[in-house]
């Protein structure tokens, strides 16, 4: 399985800070931190709220319980080592590639779908007005031949059946993203995530409820491309 697959490629270490905030969770090991989205509406407290801090975090990535997974997923986050990456506006990517494409699926709301001149088949967990349920993308993901995949969907288990249906061109994006190759290895074309560079003052953020355009002065935003 992906998240496996993913544990075991990386060295176990213990989280030095802890912090679930209102849009995003955040660990620190050493002098490197990991994000990952937090699903407040589907989460509870962790089992071992209060005592997590020095313990193995990496096992939590498999609960159903979303706040552990989202730890989980951000101390897998802190602990790979990202290379032959490029700085990119993954947005403005997307916008330009998307002229070359004629059936787009988007699993998440992105800000840059609003941007497109073309339509594009939207899949959201949560109601939204001009999106599909998620579970419209099993019988519409396969049709399309560019897709956009929330790094969210790896916290909420999801992510490896989305690219397993994936029909086209596959780009998986967000803070999320765990910036690994492996992802290559089950469909995905191109990674787009973030390297923290700015450990403190994510952490900060993070704790007093910021999202993305908040954290934008402490990330690098970053683009791995499959081989």
């Amino acid at each position: 399985m992906l998240v496996d697959d993913i544990i075991n490629s990386i060295d176990e270490e213990t989280p030095d800070d802890i912090r679930v905030g209102l849009k995003y969770t955040a660990v620190q090991i050493g002098d490197r931190v990991g994000l990952a989205y937090t699903f407040p509406e589907f989460s509870s407290p962790p089992k071992n709220v209060g005592n997590l801090i020095g313990t193995n975090t990496l096992p939590l990535v498999k609960s159903w319980n979303l706040t552990e997974a989202s730890i989980g997923t951000a101390s897998i986050n802190a602990l790979l080592k990202p290379k032959n990456y490029k700085v990119v506006n993954i947005f403005d990517r997307i916008l330009a590639i998307a002229q070359n494409y004629d059936k787009i699926g988007i699993v998440g709301h992105f800000p840059f779908i609003d941007s497109l001149d073309k339509d594009a088949f939207v899949f959201e967990r949560r109601p939204m007005h001009g999106a599909l349920p998620d579970t419209a993308a099993e019988a519409l993901l396969p049709k399309c031949d560019l897709v956009v995949i929330s790094g969210s969907t790896f916290v909420n288990k999801s992510l490896q059946r989305l690219l397993e249906i994936s029909g086209g061109y596959t780009l998986v994006i967000g803070p999320t993203t765990p910036l690994t190759p492996i992802l290559f290895d089950y469909g995905a074309d191109v990674l787009a995530g973030v390297i923290v560079h700015d450990a403190e003052k994510a952490l900060e953020i993070v704790s007093q409820g910021g999202g993305t355009p908040s954290l934008k002065s402490t990330v690098k935003f970053v683009c791995m491309e499959g081989r």
